[in-house]
């Protein structure tokens, strides 16, 4: 059974998908820089590198944003003075200080900005507007060759003029009336983006694409939904209006008004679907195992038999493993919203035909996903190369932080190295003539050591410089000193 679950209060909007009864993708709402794909502002150019044939452009955010060329070209005709769409250089067409409307195309990562572009994209439940470009797109998951005759036919009437249509794939079989309810709903908003621009100031959002409930009404709501609980009545009853408004009234009798003082992640197990996905192990049903682990530059994720010791011969064991393996992978990127450079190193296989059928079912499970993803193949090394298009925030960014101590290493310092330099501020404390009494907290490990090698050192020498130490065992990850005078 397939359901979206809802949960809204004072503080945080979030929402889960569940296919099948398996939790397979987390949205979470928050005013911060982890909320703004799609976004539109009016920006100022603060720099301008021709080397990089891009610009860096002010948005308001704690990073300028970054603009490329490619980004800018189709916008110049419009709103850049009226110049011609040309292969004018950057430093041709943004000088600093020039105003530029831009839509944020990729979330800040690391210590880069936003990337932006001003190739503008309003997506609708059925098509997506492009209000400065006049071309004419369908979806690639629409396969049938008469119903994509049939949409072009109809877009090629309806298109507003100098304007172009995404078709997306709900538009599947649906009728001209709802396309046309829909693009008025679209150039209208756009148009009331336009009559922003003159008056908005540097930074302002003219637009904002992030609300979860809308998001998930217009992009996942479909006839494969069997039931939408939300916990808010506000909420439900914005949706039922939404609906109404677009005449959904086949989907309006699955939304579902969750009553009980319960949590509705609780009563859905999604909150323990959140912490296992946390985790760096996923353990599978035969006994085998993931590692997942995400660095800068990719996710890295390794297969490993762990207990499944197989009921036949190895080969079979291998293969029921990464097969197993190939069906949990896609659900754990999606959960996790993993993205970029994907690796997977899945268990040797010796036999062609068994790698070709654990990429057949991982190929099967991640065309199950909305984000773009691609498998590259097996490289020499016994690898599949795979990307998912980065979209949004990965899922640990809303529920961890990076440790003070490890600053995302994973390692924390060994007890015998708190111990050296502990050894060391205590030498450089005792030159001090004042001090008469040094209290040391430290670990349980770190005093052990300290007992069995080091104090019948540590107190002849503070003897020695006429001062008393006296060691306590608190529960802290290094050491901390207090001074007595």
């Amino acid at each position: 059974m397939n359901k979206i679950v809802i949960s809204v209060n004072d503080f945080q909007k979030r929402a889960a998908i569940i296919e099948d009864d398996k939790v397979v993708e987390i949205f979470n709402e928050r005013n911060d820089e982890s909320n703004i794909i799609k976004n539109i502002y009016k920006g100022k150019v603060a720099n301008v590198l021709p080397g990089m044939e891009s610009a860096f452009v002010d948005i308001g955010l704690e990073k300028n944003s970054f603009l490329f060329i490619d980004d800018l070209r189709e916008f110049e005709e419009k709103y850049l003075n009226g110049l011609v769409n040309s292969n004018k250089t950057i430093e041709e067409l943004l000088t600093v200080g020039d105003k530029v409307v831009v839509q944020v195309l990729n979330v800040p990562r690391g210590n880069k900005g936003a990337r932006v572009t001003t190739n503008f994209t309003i997506p609708g439940k059925y098509l997506v507007l492009m209000p400065n470009n006049d071309h004419l797109a369908i979806s690639k998951k629409i396969k049938d060759e008469e119903e994509r005759k049939r949409l072009e036919e109809i877009f090629l009437k309806i298109k507003p003029s100098k304007m172009g249509v995404i078709i997306r794939t709900a538009a599947e079989g649906k009728t001209i009336e709802r396309f046309e309810k829909e693009i008025n709903y679209l150039v209208k908003k756009w148009e009331e983006i336009e009559k922003k621009i003159s008056k908005a100031k540097d930074g302002e959002i003219l637009y904002n694409d992030n609300d979860i409930v809308t998001t998930i009404l217009r992009d996942i709501l479909n006839d494969t939904i069997d039931e939408v609980i939300v916990d808010n009545e506000k909420v439900y009853l914005e949706i039922i209006d939404y609906l109404n408004t677009f005449n959904e009234n086949n989907i309006k009798a699955k939304i579902k008004l969750y009553l009980k003082d319960k949590d509705i992640f609780d009563e859905y197990n999604i909150n323990i679907e959140i912490k296992n996905a946390l985790e760096k192990e996923v353990w599978l049903d035969c006994g085998g195992y993931l590692v997942i682990e995400k660095t800068e530059a990719l996710v890295s994720i390794d297969v490993n038999t762990g207990k499944n010791t197989g009921s036949y011969n190895l080969e079979r064991t291998v293969l029921n493993t990464n097969l197993e393996a190939a069906r949990e992978i896609p659900r754990q990127l999606r959960l996790r919203n993993l993205s970029g450079i994907i690796i997977i190193d899945f268990i040797d296989m010796k036999l062609e035909e068994d790698k070709e059928l654990v990429l057949q079912q991982l190929g099967a499970e991640l065309g199950r996903d909305r984000i773009k993803n691609n498998i590259v193949h097996f490289t020499d090394l016994g690898l599949v190369e795979m990307t998912r298009k980065r979209v949004g925030r990965h899922l640990s960014y809303f529920y961890e932080e990076e440790c003070p101590l490890c600053k995302g290493k994973g390692k924390i310092k060994s007890s015998e190295t708190i111990v050296k330099e502990l050894l060391k501020e205590l030498k450089e404390i005792s030159l001090d003539k004042d001090i008469q009494k040094i209290y040391v907290k430290t670990k349980k490990e770190v005093l052990k050591i300290i007992r069995e090698v080091y104090i019948d050192f540590i107190n002849e020498y503070m003897k020695n410089k006429n001062k008393q130490i006296i060691f306590e065992e608190e529960e802290i990850f290094e050491y901390e000193i207090s001074l007595e005078k």
